[in-house]
């Protein structure tokens, strides 16, 4: 067993897991009790920028979708996800850093995604059991698990070290059961998630990060896999289709009011591929007419059908008072 390894067993033993994480950088402090502020009548406008494929995490990059955004509205989203993809590794781990740091100096609100390998070293998509992960003993899934972590952590730190905070979701979709780390139980992937907070947290010393929840449109996964509240800072759900359903809204609300969560859209995909475009405007009549506590929302980026780029009004959408962009 390493020291690291060894550290967490005796940090947990020492103290409760909520007194992990309650003290941010002042940054992140900030940007926290700013999306905490909002929602009812002004909304966050969130665009990821780049998922597992080859985007180019740089925002000017023609492939980067915060870029393809502007290009088409002529207004840069308020707020950008960036996915570390450890999987394909397509960029460097300098390349997604600079990036974030980048998107931050603009003024944005930054998120960053992990896509984790699956640490048996097979596809992301294979089964494994997850079970080594947790023993105590060392063994292959454990340690390369916990060497991506090192990785993401210091990809973490040196933003740290540069002043930037982030929005980060290190299990993107915790219920989706096409990814690794939801092939198994409810029970195994929160302990996953809350694994990877106190390594991060109590081991690493990481106090620049806010820590992102969000599963699919699944009824009911929102609550079943969360991870408690000790552990999670933003609670996001997935949205895709005309419907822009949000079916544990009363929960979520519940959790904002009582535990001081901010709530919100956490990918929003407003049509499907075969479908005629829509009017980008029907987001915020639904945030107005049945969603009002939510904090804003974040399209999803693979193809414009899923955002304002594929669809009807998206500059609208963008320049509204009630949304927030960089420009407004």
């Amino acid at each position: 067993m390493t020291i690291q390894r060894f550290s967490i067993v005796v940090l947990l033993a020492l103290a409760p897991l909520a007194a992990f994480g309650n003290d941010k950088t002042p940054p992140t402090a900030e940007v926290l009790a700013y999306l905490k502020g909002l929602g009812n009548g002004s909304w966050l406008f969130g665009q990821v920028a780049t998922w597992v494929h080859n985007e180019n995490p740089d925002m000017d990059h023609p492939s980067n979708w915060l870029k393809k955004v502007y290009d088409h509205t002529g207004t840069m989203p308020r707020y950008g996800t960036v996915t570390y993809d450890f999987h394909d590794n397509p960029f460097p781990d300098a390349a997604w850093n600079k990036a974030v740091k980048k998107m931050w100096d603009r003024g944005m609100i930054v998120g960053v995604f992990s896509f984790y390998a699956n640490p048996t070293g097979r596809s992301w998509n294979d089964p494994l059991d997850i079970d080594p992960i947790f023993a105590s003993e060392d063994n292959p899934t454990k340690g390369n698990f916990y060497k991506q972590m090192d990785r993401m952590a210091a990809n973490l730190q040196w933003l740290k070290d540069q002043g930037v905070p982030v929005v980060y979701t290190p299990l993107v979709e915790s219920d989706d059961r096409n990814k690794w780390h939801a092939k198994q139980t409810h029970e195994q992937a929160i302990k996953l998630y809350r694994l990877v907070h106190d390594y991060f947290t109590g081991v690493k010393g990481l106090d620049n990060v806010l820590w992102a929840y969000h599963t699919t449109a699944n009824h009911g996964a929102l609550e079943k896999y969360y991870p408690g509240d000790a552990y999670v800072d933003v609670i996001g759900k997935s949205a895709y289709g005309r419907g822009l359903d949000f079916s544990e809204y009363d929960w979520a609300v519940e959790r904002k009011k009582t535990a001081g969560k901010v709530i919100w859209w956490a990918e929003l995909g407003i049509r499907g591929k075969s479908e005629a475009p829509v009017d980008c405007m029907d987001v915020l009549r639904k945030l107005e007419g049945s969603y009002p506590e939510l904090a804003g929302f974040v399209f999803w980026s693979d193809d414009g059908h899923y955002n304002v780029v594929g669809n009807n009004n998206g500059r609208e959408l963008m320049v509204c008072p009630k949304v927030i962009t960089l420009n407004n």
